[in-house]
């Protein structure tokens, strides 16, 4: 069979190209493996690169001709073993005495490049089962070879959906770098989920934040992040309501389940710095269910104390959603994820226009005042 150089079949594989992996480096400086597989950027169809050193895994995207040019001067005749997978079929490859590459096996063909995520895509899964999250694996979420854990499914089903409505609003943005601020972040599957798609998936420069009160669960994930090399990544033990936070500019704030009013205290940080993109799903609400009385014509709703509940917490997420347009910013409320996973499945989703008013909090101060309620987030906001 004809031996050639690894660089040669790379380039002939290209355009049909879905995966290649080159592994069993010759030397201990190369990386210890390297997975290349084709994406879709802006419009822009590009290769990522995945390199492994040791328990560090490092992304880059590059273009065809950037791609050739490492494989031609740096990984030829580098690695042992090279697997390409096309559209037309595999093929592996081993390092010959010679310094060329003969093909030792083959395959059938696999789809082309981009269906097998065009199918995920409509499953709402943008995080792939079997791709390689290597935080994942340590938060549970994933097994070693990157399957979902059985246990875990809903879990990796909720940071797929809260994801997905992230992608929503980025799908038309060409915006190089970002920072974002996640408030309760708690274990951060979310927090390393959004490094994740912004750095790796979009190829953005990132700066994360992780705020949680727990000094245990802060330190452990900030040594996640160290252990993968993940520098635009950080947490930090703080209280949303009474610490100093980051004082730069902030371009998006996420709360997953922040207990109470530390959503209402996240939402007001976002307001004051003028996050372009808020995400918010909130969780326990107190406030309004321990305050409200009967006082007009929704009362028939407070004589049960489970249906004083729901309504408390409807009538707290549309305050803040009222809070929110008269601050400037356009509200969508959204099905988070399916109600039989998580009895919290409301997010607001809100993108800043500037537009304000004052309309919505005198409607909602009305209500409070026939209620004798108080909700944090109209009360942080006052007359601003």
């Amino acid at each position: 069979m004809t031996e050639r150089s690894l660089s040669l079949e790379l380039e002939a594989a290209l355009d049909a190209l879905s995966k290649a992996v080159f592994s069993q480096p010759l030397d201990k400086t190369a990386d210890g493996k390297l997975s290349v597989r084709p994406i879709r950027l802006r419009g822009e169809r590009l290769f990522q690169l995945e390199r492994q050193r040791g328990a560090q895994v490092f992304h880059e995207n590059l273009s065809g001709e950037a791609l050739l040019r490492l494989c031609r001067e740096e990984w030829d005749g580098r690695y042992r073993q090279a697997l390409l997978v096309t559209e037309r079929g595999n093929a592996q490859y081993s390092l010959r005495t010679n310094g060329r590459y003969k093909k030792s096996a083959g395959g059938a063909a696999l789809p082309r490049p981009g269906t097998a995520e065009g199918h995920d895509r409509q499953k709402g899964y943008i995080l792939r089962e079997g791709e390689n999250i290597p935080a994942l694996v340590d938060l549970g979420v994933f097994t070693p070879d990157f399957r979902v854990v059985k246990a875990r499914y809903d879990k990796y089903k909720q940071i797929n959906r809260f994801i997905e409505l992230v992608d929503q609003a980025f799908a038309e943005s060409d915006r190089k770098a970002i920072t974002i601020l996640d408030f309760g972040c708690g274990k951060s599957y979310l927090t390393f989920i959004l490094y994740y798609y912004f750095a790796v998936k979009r190829g953005m420069e990132v700066n994360i934040i992780g705020y949680d009160l727990k000094a245990d669960v802060v330190e452990r994930c900030g040594q996640i992040a160290e252990k993968y090399g993940y520098t635009g990544l950080r947490f930090v033990h703080a209280d949303v309501s009474r610490d100093a936070l980051y004082g730069e500019a902030v371009d998006m704030v996420v709360t997953l389940h922040a207990c109470d009013t530390a959503t209402d205290y996240a939402l007001h940080y976002a307001i004051g710095k003028g996050a372009a993109y808020i995400f918010s799903v909130p969780c326990c609400q107190h406030e309004v269910n321990a305050t409200i009385h009967k006082g007009g014509d929704f009362d028939i709703l407070l004589e049960h104390g489970l249906l004083k509940e729901r309504l408390s917490a409807l009538l707290t997420d549309a305050i803040r959603g009222k809070v929110l347009e008269d601050m400037g910013y356009a509200v969508d409320m959204i099905e988070f994820t399916d109600f039989e996973h998580s009895p919290k499945n409301l997010m607001i989703r809100a993108r800043r226009t500037g537009r304000r008013s004052t309309k919505g909090r005198t409607e909602a101060r009305r209500l409070a005042e026939s209620y004798g309620f108080t909700q944090k987030l109209l009360e942080l906001c006052g007359e601003e």
